[in-house]
């Protein structure tokens, strides 16, 4: 029993980790991979668009440490369908770019991802798809103030898992949103990171290579997501603190048991000679022995949970065809951090009764027994 609430003790916390470290990819990682890049630069105060982006580009890309750089340009319009006309952003893009500073190229769920050369091509979110009721070869009208429309042909139906692109936003080129939405440069430019961590250090450079302060990173950026995923994390955290401390209390309350069971074999081994310390260690090393036991049963347990969710991922679909991915992932330090844990709480919780039996008179055991 004491094997097995141990064994519970470490799974648990394991997974729920694991669980959370998969939520916060699905949200805030799916947010930075595709929407605001590592780094993003924004327009001054004051500004709608990025002078001379073209140059910034340029400078940006040749830093070391920067894997890619988009330009995008957005503006807002609405799009009509045969059934539907709804207000939503277009956003610019460069294909080619783009598939080396975001993850956009990677979520076409239908059709085909754009093409530098293409012009008047949309990709469209999974959820406004459904919204609109359209499908790749379909055809829509694109409204901006009150000039005429034009039509687009859909060519791609995306799915990022995010609420942004995958229900307001529809793409295309960045030279035909540019024109359709009259504006001369972007109005923002995505920097993609080796690695992302260094996002800080990498803001500081850009201020200073740019001359532009309106610089962000992907953590100031995303700040109210991760503040929502750290709430779920402080949850995790709480729980395991839980299973610990029940695991804790399984392993002193089945010892203390085993030391009144046994209390005649404890009073025969100190009339022959063993000493109260010797007694001691014996049931100290037992709360051990359980505690390494319980350990590796719930390190192995809980792995192979988290294996099994992320060969077989937690598909979440919160509204229309919006679909989140939810694929658990836990640290080498995470698990060695529970597992040190759950081992001193197992010889703590072995003390007390340990002491019991290591100061247990001899002739009142004996005949006690």
């Amino acid at each position: 029993m004491v094997i097995f609430a141990i064994t519970i003790g470490v799974a648990g916390p394991l997974f729920t980790t694991a669980l959370n470290n998969g939520m916060q990819d699905a949200f805030v990682g799916n947010a930075v991979d595709v929407i605001l890049g590592h780094i993003q630069i924004q327009p001054n105060t004051g500004d709608t668009v990025i002078a001379r982006s073209e140059s910034i580009i340029s400078k940006v890309a040749d830093m070391k440490g920067v894997v890619g750089v988009a330009p995008r340009v957005s503006g807002n319009v609405e799009i009509e369908s045969r059934t539907e006309r709804v207000g939503i952003a277009i956003i610019g893009i460069r294909p080619s770019l783009e598939e080396k500073a975001s993850t956009l190229a990677e979520t076409v769920e239908k059709g085909e991802f754009l093409d530098d050369r293409d012009k008047n091509d949309l990709l469209i979110g999974s959820s406004l798809a459904e919204v609109i009721k359209v499908n790749v070869g379909d055809t829509v009208l694109i409204h901006y103030k009150d000039r005429k429309p034009i039509e687009f042909n859909i060519k791609g139906v995306i799915s990022t898992g995010t609420f942004d692109f995958d229900q307001f936003a529809t793409l295309a080129t960045y030279d035909t949103v540019k024109q359709l939405v009259e504006k001369e440069d972007a109005t923002n430019i995505l920097i993609r990171l080796e690695n992302r961590d260094e996002s800080v250090k990498f803001q500081t450079l850009v201020k200073k290579e740019t001359a532009l302060l309106n610089v962000k990173t992907w953590q100031e950026l995303s700040a109210g997501t991760a503040g929502m995923i750290e709430t779920f994390g402080v949850i995790t955290f709480l729980t395991s603190i839980i299973s610990i401390f029940v695991a804790a209390i399984a392993i002193s309350l089945i010892i203390y048991t085993t030391v009144k069971n046994k209390i005649r074999e404890i009073g025969v081994i100190k009339a022959i000679g063993a000493r109260g310390s010797m007694v001691l260690k014996i049931y100290l090393t037992e709360s051990l022995f359980l505690g390494i036991i319980g350990t590796v049963f719930g390190t192995v347990f809980g792995l192979a949970l988290v294996n099994f969710m992320q060969q077989n991922p937690l598909i979440v679909t919160p509204e229309y065809g919006m679909k989140l991915v939810i694929i658990p992932g836990i640290s080498i330090s995470s698990i060695m951090g529970a597992d040190l844990s759950i081992i001193v709480t197992c010889i703590i919780g072995g003390i007390y009764p340990a002491i019991i039996a290591s100061r247990t008179n001899i002739i009142k055991a004996i005949w006690g027994g």
